[in-house]
């Protein structure tokens, strides 16, 4: 049991979400709205009765087929990006709560104008480079990288990734400097 499962049931106990069929449920709901939403963009059908009992049925075929490994692992990849993405939406409202705005040059007929951007615009390259390693970073922690196969890498604990994430941001503000 890894993430928000194991902060509600003690380690070595039962833990009554799990026997209820949580990391189950979140499988189907996941396939049922990746399916739901494809169909939907498509456009094949006429109305939403067809995609969404396509997608329901897709959902129980999934269920039935895959193994314990892949719902544990997605069932903790999940977790993990539910907390990244509600820690995400905690700094954003910290962001404009302060009304932090970064200032870039922008010529606009022939003149060179500061105009106000939000962190996240006038910096969206590194956000999503950085979006892209947490995300790796899930994947590997929730047993992603077994699943897939590979050997075991070298434990990484959360102090190792702490460290990591300090010293490049210790670098980068001292590469502004």
């Amino acid at each position: 049991m890894d993430g928000i499962l194991s902060m509600i049931c003690p380690p070595g106990t039962a833990c009554p979400l799990t026997a209820l069929g949580v990391p189950e449920i979140l499988l189907w709901v996941l396939t049922f709205a990746v399916v739901f939403g494809i169909l939907a963009k498509l456009q094949i059908f006429h109305g939403r009765a067809a995609p969404a009992l396509i997608s329901i049925a897709i959902g129980f075929l999934v269920l039935m087929a895959v193994p314990a490994a892949l719902i544990t692992v997605i069932a903790s990849m999940s977790t993990g990006l539910l907390t990244v993405a509600i820690g995400f939406l905690v700094l954003l409202a910290l962001i404009e709560v302060a009304g932090v705005r970064v200032l870039k040059t922008v010529t606009k007929d022939g003149k060179e104008q500061s105009v106000p951007l939000h962190p996240f615009q006038a910096h969206g390259t590194i956000v999503a480079i950085l979006l892209i390693v947490v995300a790796v970073a899930i994947f590997y922690v929730s047993g992603g990288w077994a699943l897939l196969g590979f050997g075991a890498l070298p434990v990484i604990g959360a102090g190792t990734w702490l460290l990591v994430i300090v010293g490049a941001a210790v670098l980068w503000m001292l590469s502004g400097a």
